[in-house]
């Protein structure tokens, strides 16, 4: 029989990656027990709503008009029509029914009823369904369990690198570009694939030329121990003379000529790279289709002000991510293949280890 490869050396199986059984589990366990991230509060000013996708559960995101954040499901307390449509769907004001028109306000409550008076419907027993939701230095969490475990031990639990970034005061930065893109791929292969560089010379040559470091096939340079990896030349360039992107506020310079980089589990990314930070979310749609969504945020006054153009920066990024979206298809496509049973995981993947027994700890047995 062949050599059985020890279990820090493995990556998960064909079975974690494809199975609708794997997947309930995820969803039962990982995305509906504890915390996801669904999107950057700043996007959303009192009396806006938006719709994102909680691996299969549409959840309504609303700041009414004093200021408060309400999670609530988007369902229609009446017949279960959907009130809001597809993920990443923004507006404003009031909420009504497509259906029947019944009508919430921004906190859930239930306000108009046409054609029934209070005789017919009690109105205040019927407000929408509402989750647990926490906002963090800008960053909105919301849990679907009816008990979920406390936000701070949780994020100390799964969040560890991004509290690490928590001196770069993200929650003063705001939302000035927003990029949507599917990806035919398991979530967690584009977690993992996140996590290591030794695809980074042949995949993006543009990267590599920018973080130097990369070429290595490390993703974490050893010689520091601020997580940071040197940036060599500037891809926010765009702007005429004399008119560069400025730096996020409050940045050293060691920062400012810095990238800086995390994973918090199980959907999200954030990138830091001098002048912008960018954070993309992952939103499962089953077991072989994930949505990507990235932010890009800047201090508000630089947005504001009026040589401000984050195209440079946003095509750049998208382009990595475009990169990075095709080899995680082709991956999605290779582990379906009766012959994959697992792959095998290198020193320099350590990062790729970290997040599968991190991983298999909070999903547990299938």
């Amino acid at each position: 029989m062949p050599n059985r490869l020890p279990d820090d050396t493995r990556t998960l199986t064909r079975h974690d990656y494809l199975s609708d059984e794997v997947y309930e589990i995820e969803r039962a366990r990982i995305f509906h027990r504890g915390w996801m991230f669904a999107a950057r509060g700043d996007r959303l000013q009192p009396g806006n709503r938006t719709v994102v996708e909680l691996a299969g559960e549409s959840v309504l995101l609303t700041r009414d008009l004093d200021g408060a954040l309400h999670a609530l499901a988007n369902v229609c307390r009446h017949r279960g029509a959907r009130l809001c449509d597809q993920h990443n769907d923004s507006g404003q004001g009031s909420l009504m029914c497509p259906y029947h028109a019944w009508t919430y306000a921004l906190d859930g409550r239930l306000i108009a009823t046409p054609h029934l008076d209070d005789t017919d419907v009690d109105k205040a027993s019927l407000p929408l369904w509402a989750y647990h939701v926490r906002e963090w230095h800008g960053f909105v969490f919301v849990s679907l369990a009816k008990e979920p475990p406390a936000f701070d031990e949780w994020l100390g639990t799964h969040c560890a690198d991004l509290l690490a970034l928590e001196r770069f005061d993200m929650g003063a930065l705001h939302v000035a570009h927003t990029s949507v893109s599917d990806v035919a791929a398991n979530w967690k292969i584009i977690v993992e694939n996140y996590q290591e560089c030794l695809h980074c010379t042949r995949v993006h040559p543009e990267l590599v030329a920018v973080i130097p470091l990369y070429r290595t096939g490390w993703v974490i340079d050893l010689s520091r121990d601020d997580g940071g990896v040197a940036i060599e030349g500037d891809y926010s360039t765009g702007y005429a003379p004399g008119h560069a992107m400025p730096p996020l506020p409050g940045l050293s310079e060691l920062d400012i000529n810095s990238y800086y980089g995390c994973t918090a589990f199980p959907n999200m990314f954030v990138d830091i790279s001098g002048t912008c930070a960018v954070v993309t979310s992952l939103f499962p749609k089953g077991p072989h289709l994930t949505t990507l969504v990235m932010e890009f945020m800047f201090a508000p006054e630089v947005i504001a002000g009026p040589d401000f153009d984050p195209t440079p920066i946003v095509e750049f990024n998208e382009l990595v991510a475009a990169q990075d979206n095709l080899v995680c298809e082709r991956v999605h496509q290779g582990v379906s293949s009766l012959a994959f049973d697992t792959g095998v995981l290198t020193p320099k993947d350590q990062l790729v280890i970290d997040f599968t027994q991190h991983y298999l700890a909070a999903r547990g047995p299938v």
